[in-house]
């Protein structure tokens, strides 16, 4: 069965089944998703974990025989807070790899990852599975605008700005 969905619908999904993702953001450009995570900025050790996610997903695509054409991990301090910024082309992304990124994430930070809590049922994060691994397995994606989908407040936000407008 094959789920025609909207790229509106692939950020809600991912949003939604991994609150952990602080914010999604496409760039058309380089037909690239910037995953974002927010932490709590402790003493972190912000390029061992770049090194460990880094060899990680090297491994996982080596294993799958994966052709990446982008791929990239940045890491800033600002005050309080941390951000770990994994960059990754649409067009290779899998449910897998966004499963994996986000236990190591999790792993390596603990409760360190800003997050809302989520009560969903097992079968809702199900749900939320298996639309994000269709939409992504459509391979259609060429959005003609960039978009970002954060979180505020309990709900999912996804805002737009057309090529040739750029963000302030």
């Amino acid at each position: 069965m094959e789920y025609e969905g909207s790229q509106v619908d692939l950020f809600i999904a991912v949003l939604v089944r991994f609150p952990q993702i602080s914010a999604i953001h496409y760039e058309p450009e380089t037909n690239a998703l910037r995953i974002a995570f927010m932490l709590k900025a402790k003493e972190q050790d912000l390029p061992g974990f770049v090194r460990s996610l880094n060899s990680h997903l090297a491994l996982f695509h080596r294993l799958r025989q994966d052709s990446v054409a982008v791929a990239s991990v940045k890491h800033a301090k600002a005050g309080e807070f941390a951000t770990v910024e994994v960059t990754r082309d649409l067009a290779s992304l899998s449910l897998g790899e966004l499963n994996l990124i986000v236990s190591l994430v999790s792993d390596y930070f603990g409760d360190a990852v800003v997050q809302e809590e989520q009560a969903m049922a097992e079968e809702d994060l199900f749900e939320q599975e298996f639309l994000i691994d269709a939409l992504l397995m459509s391979g259609s994606w060429r959005f003609r605008e960039r978009l970002t989908g954060f979180r505020e407040n309990g709900r999912v936000l996804v805002y737009s700005v057309p090529l040739g407008v750029r963000e302030s």
